[in-house]
């Protein structure tokens, strides 16, 4: 963050350290250098009028040539006697200029109205508002701790990889997601070993449409696999990223869709991704689904091993001719340790992809879908009207920690 920054400046006015006298100062280099006031103006290039009230703090409105020629001639930094005179503004004065940064900041780095939308700012206009909102949900004192956030998070999320998020939504998701995996700061060491144990036991826990998810992430969690629900951003349009936090492979997943069986998928999906593209993904610091991914990660194995670890397209083939007996479905799912939906979503893909005929809103087969309310509430997922992140990462680590392993 440039020292620069109002934010900075204001901040190292109202903690006023190391405050200088400039006055004091001045008064030093007369006597080092053996001038005059009067040689001292002529070699500042400015009158008395103009020097004086910035030597005591007392100019109003002081012009930046001039600040500039006299910390020149103090020897002295810039920043410290622009410092110095801030410090010495009225109140009023320093609170419009606060306010006008927040705002400009607030401008530049979020998406007002869709975040009113989602109900997550109560205020579009009233910008000490919009910042008591931003700040308590994640958990700021100031919009400096903000900022010094933001610096962090793109050079470990983005400059590498030289990124431009133009839409502020899905950056807004993106910092939402890593600044939550930061907080419940999963204790436990990642063992890639014990999650290729752990994969082929998850999917039986898909029948299970209330607990199943939960119990899953649980065990994922005690491997040092730390994984998050996120209620879907408009724009933001992912279901589901992997993440590098302190070395450790984070996922979050989305309800794009509201879709029981894309979650699971989803899941699978940033799996094969920890296994297989961890080190490329720790490099650059996350990995987003679909997104176009500079370092090549491959989007089509991913999604090819989710798929195929549900339901293979041998049983795919197998089922089809029979697809509208739901009997013939029930058992090959049971048979296979997945729940029915699994059966129908197969179908719907190969059937859309392969054939181009869209089934996805098929009723006949679509009501053999569970809600995905029951399964994804004991993740406890963000809602971004009520919570702050702080408050939900505590309440997640809780529930993770109650170990409840994957056999």
């Amino acid at each position: 963050m440039s020292d620069f920054s109002i934010s900075n400046l204001l901040q190292e006015s109202f903690e006023n350290k190391e405050s200088i006298n400039p006055r004091e100062i001045f008064e030093s280099r007369l006597a080092e250098l053996n001038i005059s006031e009067y040689q001292a103006f002529n070699l500042i290039g400015l009158d008395k009028n103009s020097v004086n009230p910035i030597l005591d703090g007392s100019i109003k409105h002081p012009s930046l040539f001039n600040v500039l020629k006299i910390s020149d001639f103090l020897n002295i930094e810039l920043k410290d006697l622009i410092v110095f005179l801030i410090s010495n503004q009225q109140s009023d004065k320093i609170k419009k200029l606060e306010t006008s940064n927040d705002f400009q900041f607030i401008q530049k780095n979020f998406d007002i109205d869709r975040l009113s939308k989602v109900g997550l700012i109560n205020s579009k206009s009233d910008s000490s508002e919009i910042k008591k909102n931003l700040l308590d949900f994640f958990g700021f004192e100031s919009i400096r701790e903000y900022e010094d956030y933001a610096l962090k998070l793109d050079m470990i999320l983005y400059s590498s990889t030289k990124r431009n998020f133009a839409d502020k939504m899905r950056y807004f998701s993106i910092s939402s997601a890593y600044r939550i995996f930061e907080r419940i700061s999963n204790p436990n060491y990642y063992d890639r070993d014990s999650l290729k144990e752990l994969v082929p036991k998850i999917k039986p826990y898909t029948q299970d449409v209330e607990k199943g998810l939960l119990t899953v992430c649980q065990a994922l969690y005690s491997i040092g696999v730390t994984v998050c629900f996120q209620r879907q951003l408009t724009t933001s349009q992912f279901r589901g990223a992997t993440f590098a936090v302190n070395r450790k492979p984070c996922i979050v997943l989305t309800d794009l869709n509201q879709n029981y069986a894309t979650i699971w998928h989803a899941l699978l999906h940033e799996l094969y991704h920890v296994l297989f593209d961890f080190d490329s993904i720790s490099s650059q610091g996350y990995h987003l689904t679909g997104e176009p991914d500079l370092l090549l990660i491959n989007e089509k194995n991913a999604d090819d091993f989710a798929q195929e670890f549900f339901f293979d397209s041998n049983l795919l083939r197998f089922i089809k001719p029979h697809i509208n007996n739901e009997l013939m479905v029930s058992q090959i799912a049971k048979k296979n340790n997945i729940h029915k939906c699994f059966v129908y979503r197969a179908f719907q893909i190969d059937m859309w992809f392969n054939h181009k005929k869209n089934f996805w809103k098929a009723t006949k087969y679509n009501k053999h879908f569970p809600e995905i309310d029951e399964t994804v509430k004991r993740l406890s997922p963000l809602v971004w009207e009520t919570d702050s992140i702080p408050q939900k990462a505590k309440i997640i680590k809780e529930i993770f920690e109650l170990n409840k392993i994957v056999e």
